[in-house]
Order: C-alpha cells, then sequence, then structure tokens
C-alpha cells in the first residue's frame, strides 16, 4: 500500500518524503524491521523514539513515525501529535478495517475472560464457525483449509493496536467468521482498541485489581465500560447481572442486553445446580428455552463463564442445542484448575487466581469436594495493586488448612516485602496457619512434601505462565513442570 493511502485521516503535524513510497508492514518494535517497513518511533519511559528510528532505517524501513523531530532522514518522514492515534488509524487503513468483516466479540471483566474465550472457541467448532481468538495464554488462529489451529505466544492480554490488527486481517485472510478478544482495562483506558469494530460486548464481574493502575474501582469501571459504548447498536451486549457492577454497565450499551445469571432473574439462567468433583451439572434456560448440561470445569464461577459464552453464542445466532454440545465439549483450560498427575494419592490443581476474588472463587469450588485438608501457595505479583495484598493473605488463610506465602513475579521490587503486605491481612485475622517460603520452587516441594492422602493442594497465582519475572531478568518457570519434578 502506498503511504498516502495508509496516512488518509490520520492528523499529521508535518510529512516530507516520497508519500507514493510503498510500505509493505507497520512495526514499533525496531528488531522487527523488513524493508519497507513503516516505523512507529514510540518514545519509551526512559528512551527517546530517536535512536530506534535510526536503527530501524538502516534495517531498510520505508517511513518513519514519531513526536519528535528527527531530522536527516533518508526515508520519508511523519511527525505526529500521538503515535497511539497514529497508530489507530494508519493500522485500520493498512489493513482495511478487518473488524469489519468479522464479528468480533470482546469480553472484559476481573476474572473469567480467558476461561470465556475457550467456551466460545468450542461452541464455535460445534456450530461449523471458524473463530480466532486473542486471549492471555495465546492468540489462536484456524490454519487456512483445515480444522487445525495455529497459537502464536501472547505477551500482553490485549496486544498492541498494531498486532491486533495484523490478527484479524490474518482471521479475515483464513475466512474466520468470529474474532473473540480479551479486552483489558488498561487497553480501553488506554485507547488501544479505539478502531476497532465490535459486534458484541461481554461483562463477566468487577473485583478490586489493577488499582495501582486505575486508582479508584469507579475509574476501573469507566475503563471496562468503554467496550459497551464501542460496540455497534446493531451488535450485541451480554452483562453478569448477579454481579453489583451489572446493572450499571448495562446503562452504557447501545446495543441490546442479553443479561445472564444464577441468583436473580435474567434472560439466560442456571438452574437445578449440582457442582462435582470433576465439573457440574445444570439446566440453561434461555429465553424460556431449557437444556440440560454437563460442564467439565469445575466450580459455581465457571458455570458464570458457562452462562456468559452461552448468552454471546445466543445473540450470535447460534442454537441451545449446539450451545450445550460446545459448553460439554472443552474438557479443560491450561493454568484453570488443571490437575497435576504423577500417581499420587492426593489432588494437585494449578491456578491463575490472583485476585482475592479468584481466590475465592477456586476455594469455594474446592472446599466442598476435599475429603481431606486445602493446602494452598501463592504469593503477589509486584509492580501492582499492594491493596490487594492483604485481602489475599486473609482470604488464603481463612478457607485454607495451611498457607505457604511465596514469590509470584516480583518484578522490580523486594519479594520479602511482598509476601510482608500479604502477611498483614492473615494477622488481621489473627490466625497461624502458614509460612512464608520466598523461592517457589522451594515452596513447592515443601507444599507437596507436606500433602497427605485425600489433600488438596493448590498451586494459585501463575497459573499458564511459564515464566518468572524478576528486577534484572525472566526465567523460565512454570508451577506444572516443578509439580511434576517433585512428585516424581
Amino acid at each position: 500500500m502506498k503511504l498516502k493511502d495508509v496516512l488518509a485521516g490520520a492528523e499529521t503535524l508535518f510529512v516530507s518524503g516520497n508519500v507514493e513510497t510503498e510500505i509493505m508492514d507497520l512495526s514499533e518494535d525496531s528488531r522487527n524491521i523488513k524493508h519497507g517497513s513503516l516505523f512507529f518511533a514510540r518514545r519509551g519511559l526512559k528512551s527517546s523514539g530517536i535512536e530506534f528510528a535510526r536503527d530501524a532505517v538502516a534495517k531498510g524501513a520505508g517511513g518513519i513515525v514519531s513526536e519528535e523531530d528527527i531530522p536527516g532522514l533518508t526515508v520519508p518522514f511523519i511527525r505526529v501529535a500521538s503515535i497511539s492515534a497514529a497508530e489507530s488509524r494508519m493500522s485500520d487503513n493498512f489493513y482495511k478495517t478487518p473488524s469489519k468483516k468479522l464479528k468480533v466479540v470482546g469480553v472484559t471483566g476481573t476474572n473469567g475472560k480467558t476461561t470465556f474465550t475457550y467456551l466460545m472457541e468450542s461452541i464455535a467448532a460445534k456450530a461449523g464457525k471458524r473463530a480466532g481468538i486473542i486471549g492471555t495464554i495465546n492468540y489462536r488462529l484456524p490454519e487456512t483449509g483445515s480444522n487445525k489451529t495455529e497459537e502464536f505466544s501472547a505477551p500482553n492480554t490485549t496486544p498492541i493496536i498494531l498486532e491486533i490488527q495484523r490478527l484479524l486481517n490474518a482471521m479475515v485472510e483464513r475466512k474466520c467468521d468470529w474474532a473473540v478478544m480479551e479486552v483489558s482495562s488498561h487497553a480501553l483506558a488506554l485507547g488501544r482498541v479505539e478502531p476497532l469494530h465490535f459486534s458484541g460486548a461481554v461483562f463477566t464481574n468487577l473485583t478490586q485489581d489493577h488499582l495501582d493502575f486505575h486508582k479508584t474501582m469507579e475509574d476501573y469501571f469507566k475503563a471496562k465500560a468503554k467496550l459497551f459504548e464501542m460496540t455497534s447498536p446493531q451488535g450485541f451486549g451480554t452483562v453478569n447481572i448477579d454481579d453489583p457492577y451489572g446493572k450499571e454497565m448495562m446503562k452504557h450499551s447501545q446495543a441490546p442486553v442479553l443479561t445472564y445469571g444464577i441468583d436473580h432473574p435474567a434472560d439466560c439462567e442456571a438452574k437445578d445446580i449440582r457442582l462435582e468433583p470433576s465439573g457440574s451439572r445444570f439446566s440453561l434456560s434461555i429465553k424460556n428455552k431449557t437444556a440440560a448440561v454437563k460442564l467439565h470445569l469445575p466450580g459455581k464461577h465457571n458455570i458464570y463463564n458457562a452462562l456468559a459464552a452461552a448468552s454471546a453464542a445466543f445473540s450470535l445466532g447460534v442454537s441451545l442445542e449446539t450451545i450445550v454440545s460446545g459448553l460439554e465439549g472443552l474438557a479443560s483450560v491450561p493454568g484453570r484448575l488443571e490437575p497435576v498427575q504423577c500417581g499420587q494419592n492426593f489432588t494437585v490443581l494449578v491456578d491463575y487466581a490472583h485476585t482475592e476474588d479468584a481466590l475465592k472463587n477456586v476455594l469455594e469450588s474446592l472446599k466442598p469436594l476435599a475429603k481431606g485438608r486445602i493446602l494452598t501457595l501463592f504469593g503477589c505479583g509486584g509492580d501492582r495493586d499492594r491493596s490487594k495484598r492483604p485481602l489475599m493473605g486473609a482470604l488464603a488463610a481463612k478457607m485454607s488448612d495451611y498457607v505457604i506465602i511465596s514469590s509470584d513475579n516480583p518484578r522490580s521490587e523486594d519479594p520479602e516485602k511482598i509476601t510482608l503486605d500479604i502477611e498483614v491481612g492473615i494477622h488481621r485475622v489473627e490466625l497461624k496457619n502458614y509460612e512464608v517460603i520466598i523461592d517457589r520452587e522451594a515452596a513447592i516441594r515443601r507444599i507437596l512434601q507436606m500433602a497427605k492422602k485425600d489433600d488438596i493442594v493448590l498451586l494459585a497465582g501463575k497459573g499458564h505462565e511459564t515464566y518468572q519475572i524478576f528486577k534484572d531478568k525472566t526465567v523460565h518457570f512454570d508451577d506444572r513442570e516443578i509439580a511434576k519434578k517433585c512428585l516424581r
């Protein structure tokens, strides 16, 4: 595409060079520059974009976009007031608005987003639809001409707009019908998804998290609500009416809203619930149509996730019979109550629960299943909301027979200071059923050595993650691998 076409409608302050130049790719990472790439020289927290721009030109970039003046360039230069706004408009031009060629369903909420995407993917397969997924664990695209799925690593819950547009364009090329994506509050607050055309918005729940970024629950809610404000009036909204923020979220939707719930009357309901060790059974009712469901994902919170997916799929025109087949067709979700089995006579589960509400949901689902004790290992991430740490500490101590506090992803913080914040909550509830082992591998080894017949060991916080982030390095670390190593 010619540069002049990429720039169409974008707000620019200055343009120099040949706008007839052919642009072959868009990038804001100078390490990934191809010949003919248009490079967005984003200013970093500690660096100017100028040094990266010159490096990009040396690697064959066909043009540079920057908020700063960069003299002496030998390629077209475009100065803009906002790199983010420029990326939004120019990527939409370059990829020819792929979100209009798909049914794009965005899901937002504190917990449940990833499981929702897996359930939607399963329903799509049963409905004969091709679905692409943009989520926390990975990005998944159906391969051209087959039912196989290609997976890509996911560095962020919601990637930058250049990557989103590239993925959506790939879905169009692979003849996808649906694009189902997790939309984080950060992405919404920072305008990372502004140019997209959403056909559906789904709200799972809102509990305390990310207050290091949003500062207040009101701001956190407002960020989530933007997804509903962006959704086409011809599309649909899906809202958890049991959540305290559900009714308020409905007010932000331009599209018709389908509600779902268990405790309050809703358009989509689960009744006659039976929780079992391997999942649950319930009666699914949508708009006066009813069917029995055997869900393989344990816990009441997963029934909510199933209701969210059922509501969204129903809004997309999928029959109740097909929805049930899709819900029942999903066996598990990576890092979500994922079992680790090496022949031991106790249960080991790995879960991503890293908020107070998520940990509460998991422990509540395990409580009625436990013949022995519940032993919980968890930590809290560094450089993230500190206020949730004592809350999680108190909850874990009250709902577990024993707790080991360990390191999660400490990032730039001292792991010992993070554990002290967690201990504050345990001291408030006057419990002493815990110990602190900073080294996570040693902590996992210790809690598995403690386990006896019929106990349940919960390794919480990291779930599907295969790394641990420290101040000066990122190392390979997978709770599932470590647990298997210790059990063997």
